[in-house]
């Protein structure tokens, strides 16, 4: 009897901490992937080479500077899985990366 209230909360500790680790890992992994497609953009310079069936929810804008070149942001929404039953709402963030075409 006494195992199963140790046990519960353990439980409950482990997949919160695992929660976590897989936010902080996502988050990662997503900025490193977004920052990498918007480099490639900037240095291959073609809207067209990104499809959107290749990276989907990926929204590239383009804004021009006053002496030339162009400004590249690149933005996603990411959601991590919920691993976790105290987690209400699923862990949802918006990703960044930009980079300049020189061109």
């Amino acid at each position: 009897m006494e195992s199963a209230l140790v046990l519960i909360p353990t439980i409950l500790l482990f997949l919160s901490v695992l929660q976590i680790a897989a936010s902080v890992l996502g988050r990662g992994i997503a900025v490193n992937e977004i920052q990498g497609n918007v480099s490639r953009e900037a240095l291959l310079g073609s809207n067209s080479l990104i499809s959107s069936d290749q990276f989907p929810g990926l929204e590239i804008e383009r804004l021009s500077l006053p002496g030339g070149g162009e400004i590249i942001v690149g933005s996603k929404k990411v959601a991590v899985a919920k691993l976790t039953p105290l987690l209400i709402l699923q862990d949802q963030f918006l990703v960044k990366g930009i980079a300049i075409d020189e061109n």
